[in-house]
């Protein structure tokens, strides 16, 4: 639970610090608007067990045995690496990667409570998709066990999906693209440029040499490719890139970078929900149908 509420958060920043210069962030108080909209990640671990169970027993059904990846209940981590928070990966340990699980958790998160992304064989997609209409003599229901899964998963609420568009199973493409346009907007602001521009002026003085955070993190002696239907291997972190992470760390904190990269998401995403606030809260009730049939699906 959050130790402040996000209204309480705000005013603290823009009352007790002005514009341009923000208080450092605490762990666990980074919140943003769109998360009103969203499943917690509890639900959405239960909405994503649900339709895995679903999507084996009807694969089961064409004598299909596909390996399935797990559903869990992610930590709060997205909202605090959107805005370049650093202190719940503690980087004085772990560098940019976090301490064991953290990267799983931020993809499980982005996936909405999923650990990795379904992977289907080849000779099984027709049965997956519905592009055949039988397979091993049994018919194929429309548009796959994928198409059964979402019509067992929507139940009652099928016509929100088709207002959305989402081809989603869980439905997030309203909310990744809020999320990204807003992202766009912030790098775009002159506040966060200033911002970022005195963080690289700290990281000189430090002996860093980067224009951006983003240069910083994704330096290519430590930055990986992280594989959407595999576990990334946890790796050794190295002393340069603790020390590096350490002084990036101190000096996003120095800046107040994260607290001006909050003000400003907030600010975007709100202008964005006012806009297209119609599709959210059908996203919204699309979800809690969702979570409401997911308790019926492998109960009986």
């Amino acid at each position: 639970m959050l130790a402040r509420s996000l209204p309480a958060l705000l005013l603290l920043i823009t009352t007790a610090c002005g514009a341009d210069e923000q208080p450092p962030l605490i762990v666990g108080e980074v919140a943003l608007p769109l998360q009103r909209f969203e499943l917690t990640p509890a639900e959405y671990a239960q909405v994503q067990r649900a339709r895995m169970w679903a999507l084996d027993e009807c694969m089961t059904r064409f004598g299909i045995d596909l390996s399935l990846p797990a559903a869990k209940q992610a930590r709060p981590v997205r909202s605090a690496a959107l805005v370049g928070h650093l202190r719940d990966r503690e980087p004085e340990r772990h560098g940019y990667r976090g301490p064991v699980g953290y990267q799983d958790d931020l993809f499980t998160a982005a996936a909405r409570g999923v650990t990795k992304a379904v992977e289907v064989p080849a000779p099984y997609v027709p049965v997956f998709d519905g592009t055949v209409e039988q397979y091993g003599g049994r018919l194929v229901p429309p548009d796959g066990c994928d198409g059964e899964v979402k019509r067992r998963l929507d139940a009652g609420a099928g016509h929100l999906r088709d207002s959305l568009g989402d081809k989603r199973v869980v439905p997030s493409s309203t909310f990744t693209l809020i999320e990204q346009e807003a992202l766009a907007r912030v790098e775009r602001d002159d506040r966060y440029r200033a911002a970022q521009t005195r963080w690289s002026d700290c990281m000189d003085r430090a002996g860093y040499h980067y224009a951006t955070t983003a240069d910083a993190e994704g330096d290519p002696r430590w930055a990986t490719s992280v594989s959407i239907t595999a576990v990334e291997p946890e790796r050794d972190v190295t002393a340069e890139e603790i020390a590096t992470a350490t002084a990036d760390t101190r000096c996003r904190d120095e800046v107040r970078l994260p607290g001006t990269a909050l003000r400003l998401h907030t600010e975007f995403q709100e202008k964005l929900i006012a806009d297209r606030f119609t599709a959210l809260v059908q996203a919204k009730q699309l979800l809690d149908a969702q979570l409401h049939n997911s308790a019926l699906i492998g109960s009986g």
